[in-house]
This record gives structure tokens, C-alpha cells and sequence, in this order.
């Protein structure tokens, strides 16, 4: 529990560095970037690859640094969103600062070479399971779709079986893509982090 906290404390000192910031800021950029150029499917799906310089912010300063990257990037990126079908649901931005510390948590210190990968891989395995199919997958519904929505109802279980669905196809089928982006860009990005600022993350205790 105190590596734990720990975590979270030495992640939040990366902010006193210029470097960080301005690392940050670009990373930050370019998940607005990616956010923008999504593809929709329907009003509650779309495919987006904006999670992965969020994964490089987790991995390169911890989970504090991480959750700011996030909100920024969800915050502005929704206000220069141009068409704005839907009010900003804050439930959402919970998850994804739910999945920006199951990042950090598990990236942070992390080695390179395969136990980066390894990690990186986990963590988005556990991102798409718990942050998109369970987690953001019962924000949009009940928020959206059934607000009253009755837990001892037979039908209507069945109801968001069907709606969940499209969702479960849609993120069994990005998945493989999404851990190949991983593999090859997060420990280009690492080696890229070393050679520039000339030190290497810590590993963990």
C-alpha cells in the first residue's frame, strides 16, 4: 500500500520539471488530435486510438501526471468537438480517470524492453474489459438508454445484452490492433524519452 501511495506522490513531483510539462502538453495535443479524427458508428461507439499517448503520459510520469493528461485532453477536446449532440457527462470522464490510473499504476517504472510490453499489454487489456465493456458501457446506458432501468427485469437484461452487443464485436475486433500500436509505439516512445532527456525511468521497488 505505501509503494502504492508512492506511486502517486513521486508521479506528482514529475510536475515540477519543465520537461514534463512540456512532454505533457504534446502528448496531451496529440490525443485531442486523434480524439477528433474518431470514427462513429453509432452515438454511443466509435473508434478512436486517442488512449495511446495517454498510455505514453502514464508510462513516462506515473498516474498523477496521467489523470491531469486526461482531463485535459477529454475537457478540450469535447469544447472543440464541433458538433455537441449530448451534454459533458461527468460519469464518463470518471472512467477515464479510472483507466488513466490503472495506466499509470501499472506503466509507471515499469522496465523496457518485454516487461514494458507485457505491462502495457495488461493494462489495456484491463482498460478495455473494466473501463470500456463494464465501466463506460453502464455510464452511457443508464444514462442514455434506460435511465429506470429495472435490475430484477428478465427482458430488459436481455435488452442491454442486445445493446452491448455492437460494443463487446467492436472492441473484441480493435484490440488486436490496438496491442500491436502498443508493442511498437510505447517502447519507441520510451527509447525516444531516454535518448532526449538522458536518464531512464526508475524501476519499480
Amino acid at each position: 500500500m505505501k509503494s502504492f501511495c508512492f506511486l502517486f506522490s513521486d508521479s506528482a513531483k514529475e510536475l515540477k520539471k519543465v520537461s514534463t510539462l512540456t512532454v505533457t502538453g504534446m502528448l496531451t495535443a496529440l490525443a485531442i488530435v486523434l480524439r477528433s479524427m474518431a470514427i462513429n458508428i453509432t452515438a454511443d461507439l466509435r473508434i478512436t486510438f486517442s488512449f495511446l499517448p495517454l498510455m505514453a503520459i502514464a508510462m513516462l510520469y506515473g498516474p498523477s501526471v496521467s489523470i491531469l493528461g486526461t482531463i485535459a485532453s477529454d475537457l478540450i477536446g469535447y469544447f472543440l468537438d464541433g458538433y455537441k449532440a449530448r451534454d459533458y457527462n461527468f460519469g464518463l470522464l470518471a472512467v477515464k480517470i479510472i483507466i488513466a490510473v490503472i495506466y499509470g499504476v501499472i506503466l509507471y517504472r515499469k522496465a523496457t524492453g518485454k516487461m514494458l510490453i507485457v505491462s502495457a499489454v495488461i493494462a489495456r487489456v484491463i482498460a478495455v474489459v473494466l473501463g470500456n465493456l463494464v465501466l463506460n458501457s453502464s455510464v452511457l446506458y443508464f444514462s442514455y438508454t434506460n435511465r429506470n432501468f429495472p435490475f430484477m427485469s428478465a427482458s430488459e437484461w436481455q435488452a442491454f445484452g442486445i445493446w452491448m452487443l455492437p460494443r463487446i464485436t467492436k472492441n473484441l475486433l480493435c484490440l488486436p490492433v490496438e496491442i500491436a500500436l502498443i508493442c511498437l509505439l510505447l517502447p519507441a516512445i520510451n527509447v525516444a524519452f531516454e535518448t532526449v532527456f538522458g536518464r531512464k525511468k526508475a524501476a519499480n521497488h
